[in-house]
């Protein structure tokens, strides 16, 4: 099964946000410990979004750095004087299937994403909680489908707002790119991107998924981002903490029971916000035995490495990595184990890094039962590394990790 494409348009200025943005792109604010497209980057990724293409234009090279190699890029050199209409039309060789369309300035729960993936069809995020306000796009729906969408409509008309983000199959984004190419053809290039979805809601059924009661927010005003920054992510924030409640509940049970078997200075390994992984390159893995497993139904190369086993990996200097692990259980057993892992860098221990494993619904093997991916940052100095992972312990006798590193960091001779 084909991956969901996305695309994110981020090629306008995002005037109306005025001395509030402070001239950086729209998708490049800062809002809590991230930017938005890094926000967005996170959900797309954790939900096995990808690739993702972003039209870029205003502050281009600034975008491009910031979010390396997490995308592909196609340029709107007319960002200026055109509309997301246009910038969308410049995407029509870029799309190869289904495809999510996002523009860059929302900031969603990663629910949303969860959702719209998993409805079938061509479907819209709506909002039935809002759409109100003058500046909103309103929506109107009747019997699940979108009847009509615009700024302007009567209150008994409205069954919410736009999000800003619909899921197409790839039959109905080639009607989409058509209906788009007549508009850019009759001289309306700085039309929004909603005005042909409104088209095409007339000509195909296009279905919503309500968000109703997830936190989220489109930053178009300077009240929007403050907004986003004291109340969207925060509530964002509490609503993943209770998710990852269980989980973090078990993990503190299991540190307890197996750092205490370890030399002093063991450290507790901290979930970090999931990223993006479509394209970075796995680093060669001495050691261990080449694996493949399938995420989402698209094949992904890793080393398996068993317990007391060490991989090691050629790491240059100054620089940073990303290690990725998952647990496999020979049987099926659905609970959740913690396991070890430590550290080196030329032979020498840099840290030891404590990790759980719990089944994940998307990662599949024809004989194991498959983790969730767990991830560490891990730098190192100027010059030529050996960087060296070894499993220590695992709670349960029989039991496998496996590996892969991946460059985390774009190399600039290459853009």
């Amino acid at each position: 099964m084909a991956n969901t494409q996305a695309l994110i348009l981020a090629a306008g200025r995002g005037s109306r946000l005025g001395e509030a943005s402070g001239d950086l792109p729209k998708c490049l604010l800062q809002v809590g410990n991230a930017t938005l497209i890094e926000h967005q980057l996170a959900a797309l990724g954790d939900a096995g979004v990808g690739p993702v293409g972003m039209v870029v234009g205003y502050r281009a090279d600034d975008v491009k750095e910031a979010v390396g190699m997490q995308a592909e890029y196609l340029l709107n050199p007319r960002w200026n004087v055109t509309n997301s209409l246009y910038s969308f039309w410049l995407a029509r060789d870029w799309v190869s299937g289904s495809v999510m369309l996002l523009n860059s300035d929302v900031l969603v729960h990663p629910d949303v994403i969860e959702r719209l993936l998993a409805a079938s069809g061509d479907v819209l995020a709506v909002d039935s909680s809002s759409g109100e306000g003058g500046e909103q796009m309103k929506v109107s729906v009747a019997a699940g489908r979108v009847l009509d969408m615009s700024k302007q409509m009567l209150k008994e008309e409205v069954f919410g707002e736009n999000l800003g983000i619909i899921k197409l199959t790839h039959e109905t984004a080639e009607v989409l790119f058509g209906m788009a190419a007549e508009l850019v053809d009759a001289g309306q290039e700085n039309e929004w991107l909603s005005s042909a979805v409104r088209e095409l809601a007339r000509k195909r059924p296009l279905g919503v998924v309500d968000m109703a009661g997830l936190p989220w927010v489109e930053v178009d005003f300077p009240v929007d981002l403050n907004r986003a920054r004291k109340v969207v992510w925060p509530a964002i924030q509490r609503s993943l903490r209770r998710q990852r409640w269980p989980a973090r509940l078990l993990r503190w049970t299991a540190a307890m029971l197996v750092v205490a078997a370890l030399v002093s200075g063991a450290r507790y390994g901290v979930p970090e916000e999931p990223r993006p992984d479509k394209i970075w390159e796995v680093l060669p893995a001495n050691g261990g035995e080449p694996v493949q497993i399938k995420v989402r139904g698209r094949a992904q190369a890793w080393s398996l490495m068993s317990d007391g086993e060490s991989i090691e990996f050629a790491v240059e200097g100054p620089g940073s990595v990303r290690l990725e692990t998952r647990m496999v259980t020979i049987d099926k057993r659905p609970a959740a184990f913690p396991y070890v892992l430590e550290v080196l860098l030329d032979g020498k221990r840099q840290e030891w890094i404590l990790e759980s494993a719990r089944p994940s619904k998307k990662a599949t093997h024809p004989q194991w039962r498959i983790s969730h991916k767990r991830e560490e940052k891990l730098k190192f100095p100027e010059g030529s590394h050996t960087l060296g992972i070894r499993l220590v312990a695992s709670s349960c006798g029989g039991n496998e990790v496996l590996v892969r590193v991946r460059q985390l960091e774009i190399d600039e001779s290459e853009e």
